[in-house]
Parts: structure tokens; sequence; C-alpha cells
């Protein structure tokens, strides 16, 4: 939150908004930042932005490189972090559906939710089988190239897909295919919408394959997504459809039950599987 957006609030303290708007940016940098840039993404001058900076240095929240004088965020907010994730009843209500997954496949669990325009990992469990990508619990990922992230969005309202499309576009995103059209991004969706699961096909890192399926809260809204990752070289898409499927779409149905939801009779259908024109799925 920059200093220009504060809302017109007597309740609102201004100090503390440029305070965390401060850690959030150093956070969401991810790696170290000099005061200069810092400074020019909160919108602060140099002087204000070190005073907050060393507010949080000495509060334990970030620290400086003693060398590269950058900062980067401390322990303590790590700690944050955790208590969060560990304090949900969603990952609670969900660990032994991710553990009944990880015996029945003994590929990668993960359980994630949406985060603006990215989704975090509150959960993963990994096996011993080598995956080309490095993610840990507090991960970020983008939506638009993950099947987590389409399972998330996947009921989202056309208006903020439309926006989301363009602040995709404007931040210049790489895909294969090129650009990320609304159109392509609302046939995907609606993939994953009728067939209850979502298919990423290489398109995050070479060599992995994933599998997403939504969860529900006790109103019918999705507020997770659970999804098994396998390496490419081992399973193939037609694996995923028939083998991955219906065990996942059932995992997530579970959990969505232990967080209170509960479908209509006319929602208790098979999986279905929509047939694609091309060789390469990216459902």
């Amino acid at each position: 939150m920059s200093h220009d957006k504060r809302p017109l609030n007597r309740s609102f303290i201004g100090s503390l908004a440029h305070g965390l708007s401060v850690l959030e940016a150093v956070a969401d940098c991810g790696g170290e930042i000099g005061l200069a840039e810092l400074a020019q993404r909160v919108g602060f001058n140099k002087t204000s932005a070190w005073r907050l900076v060393h507010t949080l240095v000495e509060l334990g929240y970030l620290e400086q490189d003693p060398q590269s004088r950058n900062f980067r965020p401390a322990a303590r907010v790590l700690a944050l972090g955790y208590g969060y994730f560990d304090g949900l009843d969603l990952k609670q209500h969900a660990q032994p559906y991710l553990q009944e997954l990880l015996h029945t496949h003994n590929e990668t669990v993960n359980l994630a939710v949406r985060n603006g325009d990215e989704l975090i990992y509150i959960e993963r469990i990994g096996t011993t089988h080598i995956v080309s990508v490095n993610l840990h619990v507090g991960s970020r990922l983008p939506l638009y190239c993950t099947s987590l992230g389409r399972t998330l969005i996947s009921e989202m309202p056309e208006k903020w897909l439309e926006q989301y499309v363009k602040r995709v576009n404007a931040g210049k995103a790489e895909l294969a295919e090129g650009p990320l059209t609304y159109k392509d991004l609302m046939r995907r969706l609606e993939e994953a919408r009728v067939q209850r699961y979502s298919i990423n096909d290489e398109e995050l890192v070479k060599g992995l394959r994933a599998i997403s399926s939504a969860i529900r809260d006790r109103n019918g809204e999705i507020v997770a997504a659970v999804c098994v990752s396998v390496p490419s070289s081992r399973v193939t898409i037609a694996d995923l459809h028939r083998k991955f499927a219906p065990a996942l779409v059932s995992a997530a149905e579970k959990i969505s039950a232990a967080l209170g939801y509960r479908p209509a009779r006319t929602e208790d259908k098979p999986v279905r599987q929509i047939k694609s024109k091309s060789a390469r799925s990216h459902s």
C-alpha cells in the first residue's frame, strides 16, 4: 500500500500502513533490495524509507547485508508466515487426504490458496523422486500457467478475469504459444470446471506435469486447490486423466466436505474428460 492510497478513516494509522508497505515490498522482491529501489517502489523519499526500514531492522523483521547494504526479510517475518499457515483449519482438515494421495501415487502432493494474482503453497509433501523445481511452503507462482492457479480462478467473475489477463500481459508474461488471451484462458477454465480438474503439461517447468482440483468451503466457494505434480518422463497426460484424476477429485471433495461443503445431488457425477483435438493437453 503506497502512502497516497490510505483510507480516509480516523482509526487508520498511516505510519503503520507505511511500515507494512515497506515490509511487503521487501518480501515481494524475491531476494535483496537496495534503499533507493525500495523507496521508488513504495513511493516514499529516501529519508522516509530509511526511517521505516531502520525501524523494521531494529524490530527484527528485516536484516541488512553488511556487504551489499541491501535489505531482505528476517526470520521474524518467516515465523509470522508459518504461524498463519499452521493455524489454517484448511491445512489441518486436508492432511489425511493429502497423505492418502501420497500413498496412492507416491508423487508430490501440494495444497495452495490464491493471494491476489498469485498462488501460495501452504503444504507440500514430497517424495524420494527427484523433481526439477524447487518449491516449498510459502512459495508463490503465477495463476495463468499452473494447474493450481487455473483451478483457483476457474469460477472468478468474468470482469475480474478480463482485468487479470490485462495485468498478466502488461507484465509481459511468457507463454510458449504467445501472449495470454482472454479467450484462451476462458477455454482452459471451462475445461477445469467441466472436468473438475486442471492439467499443466510442462507449462511451468520443462519435465514437470501437474493435475489439480478445487476445494470449496461451506458456501461452495473455491478457497484452495490440491495438486499432484509428476515428472513427465514417468507420467503421461493419459495417465493423469485416467489414473490420477479420479483419486485427486475424490480427495478434493473429501477436504471440501470436511470444511462443511455439501453439494447438490446433481453435482454428484463422475469425473468427465474433455476430448482435445491437440496432441498435447493444456487444460
